[in-house]
């Protein structure tokens, strides 16, 4: 069994997969991951950029329609009575490009704020081109970084990405949940003023 799946890892459509599967999970970490790839030669970086791109739009659009949904299913709507994404609806309602960038530079946002622009009733195209805009600016930025330093580093990274990569997880995860943490702390705050 492990034989077998050992063999897809070189195919290039199974990595293509994989990185498109990775954006739904770890948006940030799928970018690097997909450009650590193509630096060490195992993904052309075209495909890895794309396979990245193509993921995020899937993973985001999938939310907007999560929120629109909430509309017209009344269980769900009571699910998603959180404070973060009752926070966001006004703005997005206001300014959705400017909301919808901002969305995209804070990775504690991003499931909230894309259920907020479906919740909202962010037009569709709108959502989508300014959504698109701001993966292919936010994805070129840090794939293209990582891509760079991997072609750079990579024998170095190679060497320590076993330590580093449950270091960074573990960094990650804390941050996220800081965050979090204190986007919570903040509306709590609010909604008692």
């Amino acid at each position: 069994m492990l034989d077998t799946l050992l063999l897809f890892s070189d195919n290039p459509a199974w990595l293509v997969l994989i990185v498109i599967v990775s954006t739904f999970m770890l948006e940030d970490l799928a970018i690097i991951g997909a450009a650590l790839l193509a630096s060490s030669g195992k993904m052309a970086p075209e495909t890895a950029f794309l396979a990245v791109c193509i993921g995020m739009v899937i993973g985001d659009t999938a939310l907007y329609f999560f929120g629109r949904l909430a509309l017209v299913w009344p269980w769900l709507s009571k699910k998603l009575e959180h404070p973060l994404i009752q926070r966001q609806i006004v703005p997005l309602q206001q300014s959705p490009w400017h909301q919808l960038m901002l969305i995209r530079c804070m990775p504690g946002l991003r499931t909230f704020g894309y259920i907020a622009c479906g919740v909202a009733k962010v037009p569709l195209l709108p959502f989508s081109i300014a959504n698109l805009i701001s993966i292919i600016i936010w994805a070129a930025g840090l794939f293209y970084a990582t891509y760079f330093l991997g072609q750079q580093y990579g024998d170095t990274i190679h060497k320590w990405m076993w330590v580093a990569l449950p270091i960074a997880l573990v960094l990650f995860f804390y941050g996220q949940y800081r965050v979090r943490q204190r986007m919570e702390e903040s509306s709590e705050t609010n909604s008692i003023n």
